[in-house]
Parts: structure tokens; sequence; C-alpha cells
């Protein structure tokens, strides 16, 4: 590119008015500019905050230095302004965003969401909540659903890379165009002087000497400054400012120097550019090359020149080579040279100069003829990728001519651009200080920016027509100076030039404005708003103490030539947000006479990054709120990837940042539960995708020239590259895992389905990585050759699959596996040995495609060799060594392909393998146990270590298949008579089964014995998981809830065996009673044993008799319910439902059955066995038993008596001061009877002869006359009792009594009963007295 430095005179009148007349200009600025909204009251040239005379309108373009920052409140919830700056967990309901935003620069305002303006229509919809299949792959399972986080990862930063028209045509675009950075901190400046090269010596030197024409400019391209002294040309590499070359061979004074790039049907191809020498009369072509790999240029001589009828001043050329170059006379001119044959240059190549502005005539009129005044073309500017040619002409008007293939045509022309610009100023002096094109990149419709003197910039539109679609104001910071034609534009980007010739030193203010690229992503992210916000820019100042020449970006890192990886599907480059994760930030050059300036747009990360080390928690909250929780939490990921972390404050921070980065939480929507991912998972899916991006869209392959042949679609530099950040971030996170988090409820769950998708994503990162390699290895081994050798179908189905596919489909899968097969076919082939190339597998892509594959094709030919041998022990051999290889292959070989060998094992009766490799197959699935811990931790659906267990199960199935073959194999050789053979080989499978030490496998083992009614075949086993097994899978199935006892019982562990019989008969569970009475007293009879062999537990055993006991009592409450007279059978069953569902405790059986129910004797049993007196329930009870009897007369009421005295006496249920009193007062209302049959039958019940003395004396000396005749019969048949058991009742008592009764009875009255009483106490007395 070629620019000249206006002439100092012609700076010293653009800025040198005096201070009235820019007063007065200033003044005149104040009237609304007509023709665009929103652009009214703006000084002409604002200067820097804080110099003098600085006008009020400043304010105007967002900067308010003066007025305090009121943080933004979002209108649907709460405000929060934290008192100081500290960082918490993000929460998407609160502004916690805005934590110390007062402290942010000057002026700072965040972006509001506008409701109902410019709303965008986003892809992403809500994320269902997800769950792990029945049948799921452990590794493609998760692979489907990390698929879905990256193309959602990747669509989010295809919708915030927005186009620009739409930004700057927003309706709110022109309220606050510009803000200052965010904080005051030096990182957040966005756009820096990192370092100065000073011109070199000898250029020095040169301009020593006497010159008339010095000129400067920068070759981005080949990295090269040139500079011009009279008719010498210096090309100087300051990339390392070193090489300084010269070339002197033009004898006139040099006016213009270009570099464009070669066409390729001119020259060979190591010629890549043509540099281009004009004088002010002729036109010279060099050829250039740059030799790969190399700092080095050669210069070539063509012989290509042609006569100019003007000096040149500008020189631009197209990606194809096309030239264009404008004239002093103000023409535009199109260079073009063309070649017949194909060698380096000869004599059929043309040379010819086409005026496209004044015609084919006005080539040849000579300068000095031309007019001074002609009007013609100030300046041009060519969109090369497009085929765009835009010409500013000298009266304002902007044309734009389509330069597309061989095109030379004018599409449109915009005449009113110097009347919109001076529209109300008076002196009418705003001119276009030059123009620049907006790419097709940056946008489909905005195509061209023109940049006014005042530093306004016209954007203008192509489609439907060529129109200004908006007039930006300019930069708030802009000095009170004219804009120069050296102002710069690219991909966004804004430098203003200013040259101030009135410091002390000439100097240059560069105003830079770079696009906010946060404001989409903050807004979704922090505030869930997906408006597109409008375009807004930060601002920045910096002081070049020169005059400056140019300004260019470097392009290995402008957005203009990016690939198409880092661009969306409309192809507008991404922004700096997705852009960061695979570019450098962006550099531009600025070449002034004091040296070479570079300056940095740093990207959001390096922001970051550079702040973390001064304000830890100042930078993080700064970020997350200019860009988005997700967009920081990602960024952090990409610092502990890329960083040394050996700083402890970085490891810090990022941990910091990921802790608080806020929680998933499940919401409601209209299909049902819909989950929002915290911070740090977005920000984990965006990375990998952003790593990804590259290749996740493209195919892995594409046709090759030769019909029938494919070639790999990406290049081995660009796989090595993802491949390279992917495994960075892999060994991160190895050793940097995500913290995991504790919850209940829906909290739990958001967690849960977090955790599973990342564990798929970091599924995928290991298998990006791994079949990166795998790729590679292929085009080592010449893929082309490989490809060649898989079958048709394989072939049309890689030729379609992307590298997505090739990731996470099945159809990926099995596309690797078959290239592995035609790689070993191809080494075979070639009589190569395999092994070299199956450890290269193992180590570079050991998960992705199956290694193992190598060793099974091995493995297979033994196998083979086997089926076919006739000789034993060569069978065996080859039998044993395909299980070895096999064994090898164990964590690798699929389930359906061990399925087949298993059952080729099995057919062989190769007892060895048909056991042993599905069981070392389980135990390599799952080397970390995850499916033992899925079992433990209670076989949760959505749990991800579901998918291991059901692996393990199936190798599980193919074991128990074998065994139950050879169960089939004894049992028809034992009806044959011969089963010696078959019980060996019967044998050896179970005993290689019982031998394994895999815990999980041992359970199924267990379960399939009990499955097939043999359970007690377990007691015999010896194994260290039985017990552990019969304690965990006890059950109240008859046939198994008698396993753990029995298997203690035959082991003569009978503390053990007691303890779990107790626990079978106290738990809860349908057992009926009577079988809980029974493991109660087996219970006992086990804990007797124990003690009996020195094991004795006192405490244990005493609560044994004392559960039996109650146990008893509840058998009869039971008993007495099924009898019940008033209940009907359903109020039975549900009463005798309730008792044998669990043993109760006395104060339950009381409570709840006994006494509601009225079950008089299973109270009596209750009092007896609680030993509890309770006199009034006692004697209610008693009386309701006796008196029952009192209509079936004194016979059953007599045994009665005689049985529940024989229960419950003695015994608090039956206490004989409450007791006899009863049974006498019921007995003497039943008619009938021998005299004293009631005392008959308390004596009969076992009530001691005294006791019964005692109790009925006292009831005759206490009754009335009416009662007393009945006690004294009671009593003499007492008496009459102790003449038989003397020593029982002392005879003085019998005597007394006696004697006290025949005293008071002399004389009275006497019917048969009472000379009954009289005759048998007499007969007493006289025995007392003889005795």
């Amino acid at each position: 590119m070629l620019t000249s430095l206006p002439s100092f005179s012609r700076l010293n009148q653009l800025a040198g008015p005096d201070p009235q007349q820019q007063q007065q200009q200033q003044q005149q600025q104040q009237q609304q500019i007509q023709g665009y909204p929103g652009q009214g009251q703006q000084p002409l040239y604002p200067q820097l905050p804080g110099l003098p005379n600085q006008p009020p309108q400043l304010q105007q373009y967002g900067y308010q230095p003066s007025l305090p920052v009121q943080p933004y409140t979002v209108p649907s919830g709460p405000s929060y302004i934290p008192p100081s700056n500290a960082i918490g967990p993000y929460n998407p309901q609160s502004n916690s965003l805005y934590v110390q935003q007062q402290q942010q620069a000057n002026g700072y305002r965040y972006p509001v969401p506008t409701s109902g303006i410019q709303s965008s229509q986003t892809q992403l919809s809500p994320q269902p909540l997800e769950s792990v299949g029945k049948d799921e792959d452990p590794i493609y399972g998760p692979l489907g659903r990390a698929r879905s986080k990256i193309d959602r990862a990747l669509t989010g930063d295809n919708e915030i890379s927005t186009d620009l028209a739409d930004g700057i045509n927003h309706p709110l675009q022109s309220s606050e165009p510009y803000i200052h950075p965010p904080s005051n901190a030096a990182a957040f400046k966005p756009a820096k002087v990192i370092k100065r090269t000073i011109l070199p010596d000898a250029l020095h030197q040169e301009l020593n000497y006497k010159h008339l024409t010095a000129k400067m400019g920068l070759f981005e391209d080949i990295e090269r400054a040139w500079f011009t002294v009279d008719n010498k040309l210096f090309l100087w590499d300051y990339s390392d400012g070193r090489d300084f070359s010269r070339y002197d061979e033009q004898n006139d004074t040099i006016q213009a120097v270009g570099l464009v790039r070669a066409r390729k049907d001119v020259f060979v191809d190591e010629i890549t550019h043509v540099l281009i020498i004009c004088t002010s009369s002729k036109t010279t072509l060099l050829g250039l090359s740059r030799p790969p790999n190399s700092r080095e240029i050669n210069l070539y001589a063509t012989n290509l020149s042609v006569e100019t009828p003007t000096a040149m001043i500008d020189i631009k050329g197209t990606a194809a080579g096309r030239i264009f170059m404008l004239g002093a006379n103000k023409d535009l001119y199109e260079l073009d040279y063309s070649a017949d044959s194909s060698w380096f240059f000869g004599s059929s190549t043309k040379v010819g100069l086409h005026n496209r502005s004044s015609g084919s005539l006005a080539n040849w009129t000579p300068g000095f003829l031309a007019s001074k005044t002609k009007e013609g073309i100030e300046s041009f500017a060519l969109d090369s990728q497009q085929g765009r040619l835009y010409t500013l002409h000298t009266a304002g008007e902007i044309e734009f001519i389509d330069v597309s293939g061989t095109n030379y045509q004018s599409r449109a022309r915009y005449t009113k651009l110097k009347h919109d610009l001076n529209r109300n100023q008076q002196n009418g002096n705003i001119t276009v200080a030059s123009l620049a094109v907006v790419g097709g990149h940056e946008s489909k419709r905005a195509c061209l920016v023109a940049i006014a003197s005042n530093g306004y910039r016209v954007y203008f539109s192509s489609s439907p027509s060529f129109w200004p679609i908006c007039f930006r104001a300019p930069i708030p910071s802009q000095a009170n100076l004219p804009v120069s034609s050296q102002s710069f534009y690219s991909s966004g980007t804004f430098i203003s030039v200013q040259h101030d010739n009135t410091a002390p030193m000439p100097q240059t203010q560069l105003s830079i404005a770079t696009p906010h690229c946060g404001r989409q992503s903050s807004l979704r992210e922090n505030l869930e708003s997906y408006e597109s916000p409008a375009f807004q820019e930060w601002t920045t100042t910096e002081i070049i103490p020169s005059q400056v020449w140019t300004i260019v970006e470097l392009p290995l890192t402008n957005p203009a030539f990016s690939p198409p990886s880092l661009t969306n599907p409309s192809g507008i480059a991404l922004s700096a947000l997705p852009r960061q994760a695979t570019t450098q930030s962006r550099e531009f050059l600025v070449l002034a006479t004091s040296g070479l300036f570079w300056i940095s747009q740093p990207r959001p990360i390096d922001m970051l990054r550079d702040d973390l080390d001064l304000e830890k928690d100042a930078a993080i909250n700064t970020v997350r709120m200019q860009f988005g929780k997700s967009q920081l939490a990602a960024m952090s990921l990409q610092l502990g990837a890329t960083h040394d972390l050996k700083a402890v404050d970085l490891a810090s921070s990022i941990s910091t940042i990921l802790i608080t980065s806020g929680e998933p939480i499940i919401k409601d929507g209209a299909g049902g539960k819909n989950i929002t991912y915290s911070g740090r998972h977005d920000g984990l899916a965006l990375i990998i995708a952003r790593y990804l991006r590259p290749i996740w869209n493209v195919k892995v392959t594409v046709p090759a020239s030769v019909p029938g042949r494919q070639i790999l679609a990406v290049t081995e530099a660009t796989l090595l590259a993802v491949q390279g950040r992917l495994e960075k971030l892999r060994r991160y996170l190895d050793e940097h895992p995500f913290q995991r988090y504790q919850a209940e409820g829906d909290a739990k769950i958001a967690w849960d389905q977090e955790d599973m998708s990342i564990h798929g994503l970091e599924v995928l990162l290991k298998q990006a990585v791994e079949a990166i390699s795998f790729v590679l290895l292929l085009s080592d081994y010449k893929i082309s050759d490989v490809i060649l050798r898989t079958d048709p179908q394989t072939q049309q189905t890689l030729s379609n699959l992307t590298f997505q596919g090739f990731l996470t489909s099945l159809d990926g899968k099995d596309v690797a596996r078959k290239l592995v097969t035609a790689l070993i076919e191809q080494q075979i082939g070639q009589e190569l040995g395999i092994d070299t190339l199956s450890e290269i597998l193992q180590q570079r892509c050991g998960t992705f495609c199956q290694p193992g594959d190598v060793v099974m094709y091995k493995a297979e030919e033994s196998m083979r060799r086997a089926e076919g041998a006739r000789d034993f022990g060569e069978k065996n051999e080859s039998l044993a060594e395909s299980l070895h290889l096999f064994a090898r292959t164990a964590g690798s070989i699929p389930i359906p392909r061990l399925q087949e060998v298993s059952k080729r094992y099995r057919n062989m009766q190769y007892t060895v393998g048909a056991i042993e490799l599905p069981l070392k197959t389980a135990v390599e699935l799952d080397p970390n146990d995850k499916a033992v811990d899925y079992v433990r931790d209670g076989e949760h659906p959505a749990d991800p270590r579901k998918a291991l267990f059901e692996a393990r199960k199936q190798c599980y199935e193919m074991v128990i298949e074998a065994l139950g073959i050879f169960d089939e194999l004894l049992d028809k050789a034992t009806a044959q008579g011969n089963a010696a053979s078959a019980t060996q080989k019967r044998d050896e499978a179970y005993a290689l089964a019982i031998a394994s030490d895999d815990e999980l496998f041992h359970f199924y083992l267990y379960d399939w014995h009990v499955e097939r009614g043999i359970q007690e075949q377990l007691l015999e086993f010896d194994t260290p998981y039985i017990e552990q097994y019969l304690k965990l899978t006890i059950n109240n199935v008859e046939d198994r809830r008698d396993l753990l006892w029995k298997f203690y019982a035959r082991r003569e562990d009978y503390f053990p065996a007691a303890e779990a019989l107790s626990s079978l008969a106290t738990r809860p569970s349908p057992m009926v009673l009577h079988d809980r009475l029974y493991y109660l007293a087996q219970a006992l009879t086990s804990a007797k044993s124990a003690a009996s062999l020195g094991s004795e537990d006192v405490e244990f055993t005493s609560r044994l008799q004392e559960q039996i006991d109650v146990a008893q009592v509840q058998m009869e409450v039971a008993r007495a319910v099924e009898t019940h007279p008033d209940m009907s059978a359903d109020e039975k069953n549900d009463v005798l439902a309730k008792l044998n569902t669990d043993l109760l405790q006395l104060d339950e059986l009381y409570q709840n059955f006994a006494r509601p129910l009225r079950l008089y004797e299973p109270i009596l049993l209750i009092l007896k066995t609680a030993d509890t007196r309770i006199d009034d329930v006692c004697e209610a009870v008693w009386r309701q038993l006796i008196g029952s009897y009192r209509l079936a007369g004194n016979v059953a009421m007599s045994d009665a008596i005689v049985g529940f005295t024989r229960r419950y006496f003695p015994s608090e249920a039956a206490p004989l001061d409450i007791m006899v009193p009863v049974v006498y007062a019921e007995a003497q209302g039943c008619q009938g009877g021998q005299a004293g049959w009631a005392s008959s039958a308390l004596l009969e019940g076992g009530v001691p002869l005294r006791d019964l003395w005692e109790a009925a004396v006292g009831l005759y000396e206490n009754s009335d006359d009416d009662e007393r005749d009945y006690y004294a019969e009671e009593v003499s048949v007492i008496a009459s009792r102790w003449i038989n058991k003397k020593d029982e009742i002392p005879a003085a008592e019998v005597e007394r009594f006696a004697s006290a009764y025949l005293l008071r009875t002399n004389g009275a009255p006497m019917n048969e009963a009472k000379r009954d009483t009289r005759d048998r106490l007499t007969a007493a007395k006289q025995a007392a007295v003889r005795y």
C-alpha cells in the first residue's frame, strides 16, 4: 500500500485557525446535521478530555466525566449494588454483574437491553433434561450428548458475530456509540502501542544527502517497509530490523511504489508478487519471490514496463493480479500485463495502460498539459475480495465500480455526500479525507466507509442501493484538529489520524475505536436477553511523536483473511470472543518518521490475563460483566490450558472463576422441564467447540484427482494445531477436575444433569485427540491406499462423513474399525509386522480406534487354526494363544465380537477361554469399578455409570451361559453313563468362575443360582463375597431368607446365626407371626449353642427371651382376633395383616388391639408379661371373664376359674386381692354345685391353701350378714382341705375361726347348708385341738 504525507503548508492551513474562528466553528456545529437521525449538537473537532476550552457538547458522545454513573437496574429484577469488591457465585436472578460498577472508568454505562427493539431470532432452544438410555453405548452415548452441546456453542458464537449493518442501523446506535473501557486498568485499554522500532541507520544516512523526494510505506504481505530517496528504493525487514536491501537501477526519481499479487498465468510459481515502481513517465514491473520458511526476498527483472502520461500517486491490486493506479492528473488507470507462453517472460508478454476515468485518448496526454483545476478522482479504495472499487471525486461524489473478474462497470454513484456533511456548515469546508472498504466478512450490506475531515464516518450500503446508512459521530477523544487522509479502517477497527504541528515537536494523535465484542454475549448470558444491541465501540488515544505516513494491519490476524472455520454460515467473520481461542491479538503497524510503532488490539482473554495479576477480584467481575459468565469461564479454561500454572495467583484465579460461575437451574418449560447449565459447563462447551471449529463440520476426505481415490480434506498442520490445543485442555482438566456439588431436590437433579453433560464433553475431548492421531497415522501410511482397501459402502460412508460424525457417530466408529482392518491387511500384504503398528495405535489412539483390532486379527488367526486342527495338542496350543491375544485387547474388544468369540470357545468346550475372557473383559471395561459404585448408590437410571454396569452384565451373561452349557453336558453324559470327563470340565468351569475376584460377577453368579432354585448350593461356596451377598440380598422369599443363618450354622458360627435369625424375625415384612416366633426360638437356640462354645452374650440372649414372650402375647392377640365374635371377616383380615407385619411392643398390643377390641384374655397376658398391675383393668377383665360363664352353669365356671388361675396366677394379671373376691362374687350368682366349689376351683388352679384361707377369712370378716354365710361355707371347705394338709395353715388359726363361728351360730336357725358348714368347722376344730 502506498500513501504520501500532505505537505507541511497544507497541514498548517488545516490546523491553524485562530481561537476566535475555532469557537465560531464549534458553535456552528451545534446545529443538527440533517439527513440521518440522532446526530445533533456535536462539535466539529472535539478535544481530548481535560484539555483547555473543552466544549460542553462533549457529553453528546457518551462521555460524561463530571457526572456520577448510576448502575443499570434490570427492570424485571431487584437491583443489587454490593458493598465491596468481592466475588460471589453468579446469580442470574440478580444484578450481581454490576459489582463495583461505580468504580469503573468515568462515564461507563452497561448497555441497556431495550424491549421490542431489534429482537434477535436465536436458534438456541431450551435444553431439555437428558437421560441415559438402557442400551446406551458407554462411549457414544455421552458423545451424542456432547455433540449437541458443541453444536449449540458454535451456533451461539455464530449468533454473537453479527452483520455490521445490523449494529449501525440499530435505532439506539446514535445514543451512545462510544464508551470508555470498562476499567481504568491498563489491561482493559482496547488498543495500545507495545513496541517501537527505530528506522534503520542506513536510511538516515541516505536522507542526510541532498535529495528531492523521499517517501515511505509498508508492504505487510512480505513484512517489509519501503523507502524511496530520489531514484533509490529500499526494502527493510521490520520484523528483525536488520535486513535492509536496496534497488537503484531506476534512473528517474521514484514517485510511487506498489506491491500486488502476481497473475498466475504469466510468471512461474515461485513469483508470488509484482513490485511496481513508478516514475513521472514510466512504470516498471519487477517479479518478487519469497522462499517458503525464509525471510529472504528475491527481485527479478521482467523487462515489463510501460510509459505513463503522468506520475502515479497510489497503486492497489486485486487478489487476481489486476492493477489500478491513481495518477496525479486525477485519472484512474489500470495496468494490464499478460503472456501467451508459460515461460518466465518473453517477447509475447504484453503490457498495457488503460485510463478508466477519462477515456483512451487521455492515456497519452502529458502531465504538464493537464489542468491544475481538473475535476477528477481524489482517491480510491479497492475491495479485492468482492471485486469492488470505490472512487472519491473532487466534487465529493463517490462512485461504486464493479471490477470482479475482468469487469470494469460503474454500478452506482452517490453525489450528495459533501452536501450532507456541510449542510449546516457556513464555510462548507468538511471534506472526505479517505475511503475504506467494509469487507464482506463484516457485512453483507455495508460496503464502504467514508472518513470525513471532522472525524465523521459515513457507512454506505451496496444493497438494495448504494446509499449512506449511518453517519457515525467522531470519537469523543478526538483532538480539535482535522482528520488526515492517513486515517485507517480495517475489519471494524478505526484509527483517526490527526497531525499536530502546533506542539513543540510535531506529533500525531491516534484516536482509536474498536468494537465492543461482548455486548450481545453479556446480555445473553448475564441477563438472558436475546435482543441485538446497537454497535458500540471502546475508545482510546495514542500519541506518536512525529508525523505518521501510513497504517496497516498485519494480515496474519486480520479477520478479513479468516479461513472458513472462523466465519459464520453467512460468511461474516466471527467476533473477537470466539476468534481468541485460535488466533492471536490483532496487530497494526504505524510507520512514522520517528520509527515503526506496533499497536496491539488485545483480545478479551488478554485483558483478563493481564488484569488478574493486578486486581484479581475486580478483573473477574469486570470481564464477567462485559462479556458474560460463560465467556469468562471459557477464557479461564483457555488460560489454564495454555499458561504456566506454577504462578499460584493464576491457578487460584481460574479456580475462583469456575467456582463462582453460577449453578445449573431446572426450569419448567412448555414441553416439560428444561435446564440452564452453569457458566463453567457452558464455558467448557464453548472452548471445546472453538478448538474443534476448524474441523467440526468439515469432511474427513475429499475426492482426489485420481478417480476413485480420496485424500484428507484438512491439512496436517491444521489437524496438529487443533489436536495440540485439545490435548492441553484435556491435560488441564485431568489435573484440575471440576468440583462436584451435593444438593437436594431440583438442585440435585440439576447438578446430576450437569455432571452427566460434563462427562460427555470430557469423553469428546479425549475422543477428538485420539481421532486426530488416528487420521494423522493414516496419512503417514498413505491414507488413499488404505481407503481403497475398504469395501465400497465404507468408502461411500467415509466420503460423506464430517469430523463431527467421525468423532461422535456409530458410523464414524464403524468406519474407523474398517480402516484399522484395512491398514492391518495392507501391512500384512506388504509382509510387514503389525506389532509396531499395534503399539503405535495403542499409544496414540487407544480409545478411539481400538488398536486391539491388530491383536484381535492375530487372535482370530489362532482361533481359526484351532477350529481346523485335528491334533489335540495343536488345537489346545492354538486356543491358548488366541486367548492370550484376546486377553490383551480385553478392554477394547466390542461386546458383539466378544459374544462371538465366547460362543466359539463354548462350542469347542474350551473352558478357560469361555470363562476367563468375558471376566477379564468385564474388569478391563471398568477398571475403576464404577459399576460397583453405581450399584451401591442405588442404580439411578440417569447415572452415567449405568452404561458400564450394563456392559459388565453382558460379559457375565456369557460366563453364565458357559456354566449352563457345561451343566447340560454333564446331565447328558450322566444319562449316558459316562460322566467323568463332563464332570471334570463342569468342575473346572465352576472353579474358574468362583476363583474370580470380581465382586459384581459373584453377585451375578449367586443370583443365577437363586433364579434356578438351587440356592442351597450357595451354602457350599467358600468365597470372600458370599457372606456379604447373603447379607445384602436376604429378603422375605421363603427359599432365600433362610440362607444367611444356615450359612453361619453350617460353619458353627452360632452367634452370627442367632443375629441373622433375630433380624429375620423382627424386621417389618409380610412374614406370618408364627414364622417370626419360630425364628426367635431358633435364634434363642443358636444363642445358647454359642454360649456353650464360649461366645455367650447374656444381654442378647435375655433380649431374645423377652422378644419370644412378647411374640407369644402377639400370637394370643391374633388368636383372639380370629375368634372374635363381633368382627367381620374383612375387619379381622385387616387387623391380622397388621399383626403379621412386624413384632410389636406390649404397649402397642394393648393400646391398638387388646383394649379397643376388648380382648380380655390377651389383656391379662399383657399384664402378666409386662409384670404390670392395673387394678381397675384387672378387676374389670376378671369380672368380665368369669361373669361370661354365669349362664353356662357352675361346672363351666369352675373349669374356667381353674384354667384362668393356672394360666395367670401367680402374676400381676391375677393378684389374689382382686381375683378371689371377683371369683367368689361371680360364683354366688351361679346356681348349683357342691358347697365351696369356687374355692375348690381356685385351689385346683394353683392358689396355695394358706393364701386362699387368708383371703376367704378376710372376706368373711369384712362382709355383711347377707354374704357372711356364703364366705363361712367357703372357709369351711378350705378348713376341710386343711385337715389333710395341716402344715399349710397354723392349727391355732383354724381352731380360733371355727370356735368363733360355732359360738356365733349356736342356737341360731339352721338350714341344711348351715348345718353342713357347722359340721365341717366342728371337724376342723377337733382336728386342730388334737394337732
